[in-house]
């Protein structure tokens, strides 16, 4: 038996999912089923309710170039057994998937067949090396067992340092890729996923739980969100004030190298890890983009904030269309880079019609000690249109 895992969520799945990309056959074609129990690697006891999927090994193709082959979803009885009927022939990997224990897929391949087939090629090999295929023909029952591995856990808690927790933030996990770069694991699906937007949310008590992990190094942090206002008022422009989003990293670091890492081995639990939000090193920073040429305020862009060092975006807002400013509310103390990016003068309420007049993008370095407020950043019309003396 291959030992196999699941992944830290549950999902709502039809209980039976097969032949999903139609083949048109004038006879009906002979089909197998596929069945067996699921077991829990660590109690020896039934997987129940866990969830099962077929995936197919290789996808021949039709006369209509869909996929020849089946794709089922199925949920396991409280014995831990499952059945899927009506399956075609061809060879395919059985899934099982639990929360609190390790998947070797994402669960987007198992609930779209079409994920999976423009599944990276990475993610292919990998199943090929660690799953062995069952083989279904037609009018024959064949048997495949999964036992589930449990996951490693990482559980802490997000406070802010006056000792307010942090409730309803999301906690997410980097991992190494293979250049060695930190990029986002999506926790919640497993050993080869390749989605960023997973993680864990605090209670109340700024509580965290990230389950189903497989053995290795990772990086734990947490995002400060504020969503931006939206204020519309009869005869007047809407306002609408860009989101704000900041990354702080478990070991109080604000970048990947400054954080501390956690090693995990197979089905290690890590509880205790506190990531604390230093309200007392956030500082703002605002200021005002102005054309070189009239010193008037530009009215639409991108501002961006990006680390001194190495170049790293931390967060980005936008130029304020009335009076051409900016302002982030909260930033660490450090060294930055303040980029302006794609600034034009329009016509205000008609943001989305030709601008009068482009820049050039630019940049100016600051240092946060405090609050910086007031600051100036002069942009120069791009050659092309350096002549044009209209104002907006």
């Amino acid at each position: 038996m291959k030992r196999l895992g699941s992944v830290a969520t549950l999902i709502l799945v039809s209980p039976v999912l097969v032949a999903q990309a139609p083949v048109r056959h004038a006879q009906p074609l002979a089909t197998g089923s596929v069945t067996g129990h699921v077991f829990l690697g660590d109690s020896h006891l039934p997987a129940r309710m866990a969830f099962v999927a077929l995936l197919p090994v290789d996808a021949a193709e039709g006369d209509d170039r869909q996929p020849v082959v089946s794709s089922a979803t199925v949920q396991t009885g409280l014995d831990g057994s499952f059945l899927m009927p009506n399956v075609l022939p061809g060879a395919y990997y059985v899934i099982a998937n639990k929360l609190g224990y390790v998947s070797p897929v994402p669960i987007s391949y198992l609930l779209n067949f079409n994920d999976y087939e423009k599944a990276p090629k990475e993610a292919k090999v990998a199943l090929a090396a660690v799953l062995t295929p069952v083989f279904v023909s037609a009018n024959r029952i064949s048997r495949a067992d999964v036992v589930l591995e449990k996951g490693a856990v990482i559980s802490g808690t997000v406070r802010f340092d006056d000792g307010e927790p942090y409730s309803q933030a999301t906690v997410s996990l980097l991992r190494r890729d293979k250049s060695g770069k930190w990029t986002a694991f999506a926790a919640q699906e497993g050993l080869f996923s390749f989605s960023s937007n997973a993680g864990a949310p605090t209670d109340d008590q700024g509580n965290f739980r990230l389950t189903g992990l497989p053995p290795g190094e990772y990086l734990l942090r947490t995002t400060l969100a504020l969503g931006g206002a939206e204020v519309n008022s009869p005869g007047t422009d809407s306002t609408n004030d860009p989101d704000y989003r900041w990354d702080v990293y478990f070991g109080h670091g604000i970048r990947p190298r400054d954080a501390q890492t956690i090693k995990l081995k197979t089905g290690e639990e890590s509880h205790g890890n506190a990531i604390e939000i230093p309200l007392a090193r956030l500082h703002s920073v605002s200021g005002t983009v102005l054309s070189v040429a009239s010193g008037a305020p530009i009215n639409r862009g991108d501002v961006e904030l990006h680390n001194l060092d190495d170049d790293s975006t931390c967060t980005i807002t936008t130029i304020n269309s009335s009076n051409g400013q900016f302002r982030f509310p909260y930033v660490a103390e450090g060294e930055y880079t303040l980029n302006v990016r794609k600034a034009s003068d329009v016509i205000p309420g008609k943001g989305d019609e030709k601008p009068l007049r482009t820049y050039a993008d630019a940049s100016q370095p600051i240092l946060v000690k405090g609050e910086m407020n007031g600051i100036a950043i002069t942009l120069t019309p791009q050659p092309s249109e350096a002549g044009n003396a209209a104002t907006p």
